[in-house]
């Protein structure tokens, strides 16, 4: 391990980092890799020619930084995953008449993978901070880069590699990259009348984009069924073109390959989506959507004191995200119907969702419908309160009282059918336990 700093005169900074480490999880030809990260920056209003700024009270930091890194991630499956492993069998049959042979058997449990190695991620970072207007205005600026490369990739992901392929156990591989890029932005904002009032704010936005740049995809398979061009997480769905209103349309939809008697008028029209004339599993699915970890992220915290009193709103926000919310109605025949869209109606052939079975449940009819917009805008928490810091609190032997008066989740945008800010909740997709909004009322003794 190594590690060298230098600084001068607060206005040039510089750091270097390296690490040269080992796992037992590689051959010795791929155990050992080094591993480093640099950085520098320039204090640029301490510069002689930006001087004039600070005297005037325009500027009072601005400092530009980048710096890029390194790092090993060693996780590689099993253990020894670099060697051959063989297992002892019972004895086996050797004559026509089914007797055992008197010899212990051994066969290959598992083909070596002598060159797993080492993953690795170079993380880029370029950025700037400020303030400016004697504190008025401050913040930040980053852009992001990681550039994750010989991905570990398990035998039994391996997608090229065919069915027939002669071994108990795929080999496991070094074959994946994904990149992943972006920026935050961040902005306070400070202003004390001369009156005592203060106001305050605290923004930031965050923009994150991951591609996967390659993986084991099958060669001949088309690109809509590939992982690679697409992010890591990306929904895929068979997609839906409205409801089948008349019979004309029910004896002319695509062939399902599993319980196509029971399509009805009502159902989704669900797409052929590769034109062979039958829907399926494996060639009819495609992206869909977003993944579910948001892509925009911002939040804004704003706020008031004068003499003892205070208030704050945060908001909070979403978009770029995915949900999938399977609120299935009837499902394993239970009596259970949620109010997730109005029901496909035959006057007029309206509706957002298929009219729900107790027991005949169609594979593919849902399509699209259970993933949601998984945008949202909340109004996340708000605050009223008082502090008394003076005066008969003094006379108590105390050194403030605070009361307030607050609330959680008071508000909400979004098209999602029930309120909830990720996927958890039964079978991983199910209804969630709802987000709680709260008050609150109460106080807080400083001694």
């Amino acid at each position: 391990v190594a590690r060298a700093t230098y600084d001068y005169n607060n206005r040039y900074f510089a750091e270097f980092n390296g690490a040269y480490n080992g796992s037992q999880q590689f051959s010795p030809d791929n155990r050992f890799g080094l591993f480093y990260s640099g950085a520098a920056g320039w204090m640029l209003s301490e510069e002689p020619f930006m001087k004039w700024l600070k005297a005037k009270k325009i500027l009072d930091m601005f400092k530009i930084r980048g710096s890029v890194g390194q790092i090993g991630d060693d996780s590689a499956g099993a253990r020894f995953a670099y060697l051959t492993t063989w297992e002892v069998n019972g004895p086996f049959h050797m004559n026509t008449d089914n007797t055992d042979s008197p010899f212990t058997g051994y066969s290959e449990a598992g083909v070596a993978a002598p060159d797993l190695r080492w993953a690795t991620v170079v993380k880029y970072n370029l950025g700037f901070d400020y303030a400016f207007w004697n504190g008025m205005f401050a913040g930040s600026f980053d852009w992001f880069r990681d550039d994750r490369k010989d991905i570990f990739i398990s035998g039994g992901d391996r997608l090229s590699i065919p069915s027939y392929y002669g071994v108990v156990k795929v080999p496991d591989i070094n074959k994946g990259e994904i990149k992943n890029s972006g920026f935050e932005f961040e902005l306070r904002f400070n202003k004390v009348l001369k009156n005592g009032m203060r106001f305050w704010a605290n923004t930031n936005y965050t923009y994150a984009h991951n591609t996967i740049k390659l993986k084991d995809d099958p060669k001949l398979i088309p690109s809509y069924r590939k992982a690679q061009g697409y992010s890591q997480g990306q929904y895929v769905s068979f997609i839906d073109r409205g409801f089948i209103t008349n019979y004309d349309q029910l004896y002319s939809v695509p062939e399902r390959d599993a319980n196509d008697e029971s399509v009805v008028i009502g159902d989704h029209y669900i797409v052929d989506f590769n034109g062979d004339g039958v829907v399926d599993a494996v060639n009819d699915q495609a992206p869909y959507g977003y993944t579910g970890n948001p892509e925009h992220t911002y939040n804004a915290t704003i706020g008031w004191e004068w003499k003892g009193f205070s208030c704050f709103a945060q908001l909070y926000g979403v978009t770029g995200v995915t949900r999938d919310v399977g609120l299935t109605s009837f499902s394993n025949q239970l009596l259970t119907v949620y109010d997730n869209g109005t029901w496909w109606n035959p006057a007029d052939g309206s509706g957002d969702v298929v009219v729900p079975r107790f027991s005949s449940q169609v594979s593919f009819n849902e399509g699209t419908q259970f993933l949601y917009d998984g945008s949202y805008f909340r109004l996340k928490n708000v605050e009223v309160a008082y502090t008394w810091t003076k005066g008969w609190i003094k006379k108590l032997g105390f050194t403030s009282l605070k009361i307030y008066l607050n609330g959680n989740n008071l508000f909400l945008i979004t098209k999602m059918p029930d309120d909830r800010e990720s996927n958890y909740g039964w079978s991983g997709s199910g209804g969630a336990y709802p987000t709680v909004r709260r008050y609150n009322f109460g106080f807080k003794l400083y001694i």
